[in-house]
């Protein structure tokens, strides 16, 4: 099986940063736990599960902060609390229901996929705060009514609309074939950074 950085002995999990990557003392480079190994992996024998699982959970959420548009919107531009009830609401519903199910799994990864680039854009835009403001009471806001009210087709359908017209809006024309989706990790997909499966090695 392929492994991440996280179960490196390289990867100094001391060293994490607010972007959620640590720093790699044979690379010379900083990574998330998340990211698969490389040339140089070596396994961190003396390394406990739950502190590699720790180092996972610490890359996906602080991650999110500059791949994941919402985050940004909401975090980074409308100066709300990363800890609110939308955001939340939002990653229940991710990690509870979407990651659950395979016939979401091209929206979670359209996501990693096409996030990180609307939130680039959004962040370097001069209107960005009215752009912010407008997505929240528009979409955020009956989006995770829609939610709370179990109507996921419509949270789901209103998701949609909005990342379409920050799409066109920002002429984002990229396609994601079936194997990109087929290659990707439901469990860890919908942080706005792809991540594939491990893999089996074959020797």
């Amino acid at each position: 099986m392929a492994k991440y950085c996280s179960e490196c002995t390289y990867l100094d999990l001391s060293t994490g940063d607010i972007y959620g990557k640590f720093f790699c003392d044979k690379r010379l480079e900083r990574h998330t736990a998340l990211d698969l190994e490389c040339y140089n992996f070596c396994t961190a024998y003396s390394r406990s599960s739950s502190e590699i699982k720790s180092a996972e959970e610490y890359s996906k959420n602080h991650s999110s902060g500059s791949s994941c548009f919402i985050t940004t919107m909401i975090c980074n531009i409308l100066k709300v609390n990363d800890d609110n009830y939308y955001l939340n609401s939002l990653r229940k519903f991710r990690n509870n229901v979407l990651q659950k199910d395979e016939k979401y799994k091209s929206i979670l990864v359209e996501y990693d996929i096409i996030g990180p680039i609307i939130s680039k854009y959004l962040s370097k835009d001069p209107k960005r705060y009215r752009i912010s403001a407008n997505a929240f009471y528009k979409y955020i806001k009956p989006i995770t009514l829609s939610i709370e009210q179990n109507n996921y087709d419509v949270a789901i359908n209103s998701y949609m609309d909005m990342t379409n017209k920050l799409k066109n809006f920002y002429n984002i024309d990229v396609n994601i074939d079936m194997e990109t989706i087929n290659k990707a990790d439901i469990t860890l997909s919908g942080h706005g950074i792809y991540k594939q499966k491990r893999i089996a090695k074959i020797y």
